[in-house]
């Protein structure tokens, strides 16, 4: 394992995938959401998100830090 895997770093983020489909939020009603799947080229982390509303192709983006 490296050494560098232990200090906190910025995540950037590649592989984004932005799709859009029908979802049942919290509270049980179903909306037409963003699913956005990324990784981390550093650490490979992988991230999962999900909005609740259509969102545009660069909002996504822009919201993945």
């Amino acid at each position: 394992m490296r050494f560098l895997a232990f200090i906190p770093h910025r995540h950037r983020w590649h592989e984004i995938n932005i799709t859009r489909q029908g979802a049942v939020s919290p509270n049980g009603r179903t909306y037409l959401s963003t699913y956005i799947t990324a990784s981390c080229k550093s650490c490979g982390e992988m991230i999962h998100r999900i909005y609740y509303r259509d969102i545009s192709d660069e909002q996504a983006r822009r919201w993945l830090g």
